[in-house]
């Protein structure tokens, strides 16, 4: 059994994301936001170790975040609605600015 090694609260919600990376600038759907990163579903994903620049913002278009990023892992999972290819971003150096979106997005969502 897999041991989920996250910590941290983790938002359930979709956004939009870009990632600046080795395949240009993408728009991707973000997921699962937490302080120390997120998932983003993207078709094709990225190496594990891979740095890349993510630029998103709260749902309610309040705030803006740009962070550099690592590629943790990559997931494909088939359903009854396709197959999902995404990759779990770590956040590097994450600020209090950083927290502070996270904490606005908790507001709107709560």
């Amino acid at each position: 059994m897999k041991t989920d090694r996250r910590q941290g609260t983790r938002l359930r919600l979709a956004f939009t994301v870009l990632i600046d990376g080795p395949f240009g600038l993408r728009r991707c759907v973000g997921r699962d936001l937490s302080s120390g990163g997120l998932f983003v579903e993207t078709p094709d994903p990225y190496a594990p170790g891979t740095i890349v620049r993510v630029i998103f913002s709260v749902p309610d278009g309040t705030s803006e975040m740009t962070a550099r990023c690592e590629v943790r892992h990559t997931l494909q999972v088939k359903g009854a609605e396709g197959t999902v290819r995404g990759v779990g971003l770590s956040f590097l150096g994450v600020d209090l600015e950083a927290d502070d979106l996270i904490s606005a997005a908790r507001r709107v969502h709560a």
